[in-house]
């Protein structure tokens, strides 16, 4: 956390805590300054209608009481001259409304400078009487509250700055930790991640999205890395026929003829170059964003028997059943170019590893709500260890069947691509015999 931040913060913490604390002191001098009046204004009810002797006696007793001196009375005639009790001057004060004084008092062998809280109550008799309640106590308490305040806000200060502190440094070390390990995954160790402490707290959240990222990175450059070095093997072979095709042309070739089938093999292997480079300019073109603008309703079980209806006559050469399980309408969001090119390739791979007299079943249906598409074969399936390692360009199995067969190992590459793009996963499951490639569309089925 920046040093600036926790400066506002604490600013902002303090601040409130000396609001609160001096609303408390605020409420608490009103509230008993209330209850001292409440009594001051309930003496005026009492000698407002009391007569001229009766109110000079009970002044004078009223004075002789013990709580005299916290709680004095006086008794003064209109002209303002003392009669009685023991407040000895009438405050120069409006009559009915409470006010401050300060008065004399012995102490002991002492005289102090008391602090009341008066009212002067105007009698029927002409007699004007002035009724104290002493308020040093209520004064006292204030200083002590405003000690106890002070001391608390002490306090709070000390323990705000402190967890401040204690917040920076522990963020100072989080950020080092973090700076440090990011700085080993730009030095190249993709696998690293940043440290996280397994809590819900927002620097861990981030931490983890950023781990997240650092994951697909890391899958994506190893798929760059993959992808380079497939190419780099995979053009190694049409690349020497090319050269050795035009050394041998160069050498031997003496007539028009032999010139012409040296250029007829040298196009041929450059076609396959080029095809290779297509697929894969196919694979980026798909998995770039901006596909997604395409998008519309597609209905599946057609895109299945519009397949079938290209690949059929391929099939029967062959001598191979292919079938289409759809009994409903199975409508997704997508790209139907896509959806056809990915269901094609599935449909290729399976003509190309079916022997003769095997049967291919395409489907189209729902699971749990949710828009699924298989092609099962019934060929030599795909071990489980494979299964993952066919998705990746270039790829060709270990069998001899799949290195015999023409391709460039981008098919399924192509189709982990699209299914990508359509939020769809793509699962590879044993057909018993066979293979069952599955897309799991993530996305709501579709209202038919």
């Amino acid at each position: 956390m920046h040093i600036s931040s926790i400066t506002w913060l604490l600013a902002v913490f303090i601040s409130s805590a000396i609001a609160l604390f001096g609303t408390l002191y605020w409420v608490t001098h009103g509230y008993l300054l209330h209850e001292v009046d409440e009594r001051l204004l309930g003496e005026v009810a009492e000698f407002r209608s009391i007569g001229r002797d009766e109110a000079i006696s009970d002044v004078a007793a009223l004075s002789r009481r013990d709580v005299a001196s916290s709680r004095p009375y006086g008794a003064f005639d209109a002209n303002g001259r003392w009669l009685a009790g023991n407040i000895p001057m009438l405050p120069d004060e409006r009559e009915g409304k409470p006010f401050y004084y300060d008065q004399a008092v012995a102490d002991g062998n002492r005289v102090r400078d008391a602090h009341f809280r008066g009212i002067i109550v105007p009698t029927a008799s002409g007699l004007r009487i002035v009724v104290g309640h002493s308020i040093d106590e209520i004064r006292n308490f204030d200083r002590m509250l405003v000690n106890v305040l002070c001391v608390g806000l002490t306090l709070t200060i000390i323990l705000a700055v402190g967890c401040g502190a204690a917040l920076n440094a522990m963020s100072n070390r989080r950020i080092r930790a973090i700076s440090l390990t990011a700085g080993e995954i730009m030095a190249g160790q993709l696998s690293r991640r940043l440290p996280t402490r397994g809590t819900h707290h927002d620097l861990d959240r981030l931490v983890g999205i950023v781990n997240l990222m650092l994951d697909e990175i890391e899958r994506l450059v190893a798929e760059v890395r993959g992808v380079c070095a497939g190419i780099a093997h995979d053009l190694r072979t049409p690349m020497t026929h090319l050269r050795a095709g035009l050394e041998r042309a160069r050498r031997r070739a003496d007539t028009v003829a032999g010139y012409e089938n040296a250029v007829d093999a040298a196009i041929l292997q450059s076609d396959v170059v080029l095809n290779r480079f297509t697929a894969l300019l196919r694979i980026a073109e798909i998995e770039a964003d901006g596909r997604r603008a395409s998008f519309g309703d597609v209905s599946l079980d057609t895109v299945l028997r519009d397949v079938v209806d290209l690949y059929e006559p391929a099939a029967e050469q062959r001598g191979l059943s292919v079938s289409v399980q759809a009994p409903e309408t199975v409508k997704v969001r997508g790209d139907v170019d896509l959806l056809f090119g990915a269901v094609e390739n599935l449909l290729d791979n399976a003509l190309k590893f079916t022997p003769g007299g095997g049967t291919i079943t395409l489907g189209a249906g729902t699971d749990a709500g949710k828009p699924v598409l298989h092609v099962a074969d019934s060929g030599p399936g795909i071990e489980v260890g494979e299964r993952e390692a066919v998705l990746r360009p270039f790829y060709r199995g270990p069998s001899q069947q799949a290195r015999a067969t023409t391709g460039h190992g981008l098919g399924l590459s192509l189709v982990a691509a699209i299914a990508r793009v359509h939020d769809a996963d793509l699962e590879i499951h044993d057909n018993q015999p066979g293979c069952k490639v599955v897309l799991r569309f993530r996305g709501c089925l579709l209202a038919r």
